[in-house]
């Protein structure tokens, strides 16, 4: 059964819960702050597909289909995304209204996945360039290796994940530059520990964007229970890889968005971890049996 994005937007959480515990890092607010900037405005596209799905238990329930009706009544993922009190934005206006027919919930549903896509591969471009700017404004011993990772996060975003080419791309890689040089000269005026906190926390950020591009890598085939592999010391060379449909990239990037939102409110509020593994797992399960 095929599971629409905005479910298997929550999917890959579980896995990577456990390895944030694992880290016992100890994030100053700022931090976070500066990776969560931006993250709020595909949070609310993926609320806004969430909010569709869950009218078709009660108030759409005569336009949708019987696969949207049962995935309707099991969804847990507004639960998820109400816990994320780093991004309490709630959209102004009623999602389901005017909604009449079965095709009309199809193009407010379709236009709400166009959003979520060119918010979410925003949001991609702005993390790639936070964790460069760190790279430039504090570097480390080993910066070179992970500028060289680095890279290749870029390449892979960008011409698989993405697939841009042409002028689209290089307007995409100079957006990028531009970003990091940018941001880096704001980095060096503030606190020198915030910058390394930042380049510690966007590594491991960086963990999970590849775990999202691995389809793009020419590795082997990807296991969402597997830790990442990718070492930005020595980055994997490319290889010849069949791309993945829209539809999966799509929901994949519904998946990241909600992954790296879930581990920037655990690093602001350790607290939170229990509750937010307990519905991920919850939705996890649910998956497991569709």
């Amino acid at each position: 059964m095929r599971v629409p994005a905005a479910i298997l937007s929550c999917c890959l959480v579980a896995p990577f819960l456990a390895a944030a515990a694992d880290q016992g890092r100890a994030v100053p607010a700022p931090v976070v702050h500066y990776y969560a900037a931006g993250l709020e405005s595909p949070l609310l596209e993926l609320r806004r597909g969430s909010m569709l799905l869950d009218a078709c238990a009660d108030r759409l329930k005569r336009v949708c289909s019987n696969q949207q009706r049962t995935l309707a009544a099991n969804s847990r993922t507004l639960n998820l995304l109400d816990e994320l009190t780093l991004f309490p934005q709630r959209p102004a206006e009623d999602v389901a209204a005017g909604i009449t027919k079965a095709r009309e919930l199809k193009e407010r549903t379709t236009a709400t996945g166009d959003a979520l896509w060119r918010e979410a591969t925003a949001y991609d471009r702005l993390l790639l360039a936070r964790y460069g700017a760190t790279l430039r404004a504090c570097p480390d011993e080993a910066a070179a290796a992970q500028r060289a990772s680095l890279d290749e996060l870029i390449r892979l975003n960008l011409t698989g994940f993405q697939a841009l080419a042409g002028d689209e791309l290089a307007r995409a890689t100079d957006e990028i530059t531009r970003s990091e040089s940018a941001i880096a000269t704001g980095l060096q005026r503030g606190p020198a520990e915030d910058c390394v906190a930042a380049r510690d926390l966007g590594e491991y950020l960086m963990q999970l964007m590849y775990a999202k591009l691995q389809r793009w890598s020419g590795e082997d085939t990807f296991v969402a229970n597997e830790s990442p592999s990718f070492d930005f010391r020595q980055p994997v060379k490319p290889k010849v890889v069949e791309p993945p449909t829209l539809d999966v990239s799509r929901a994949i990037a519904g998946n990241f968005v909600s992954v790296v939102a879930t581990e920037l409110q655990i690093a602001a509020h350790p607290e939170s971890e229990s509750r937010i593994k307990a519905i991920a797992d919850e939705i996890e399960a649910q998956n497991s049996f569709q």
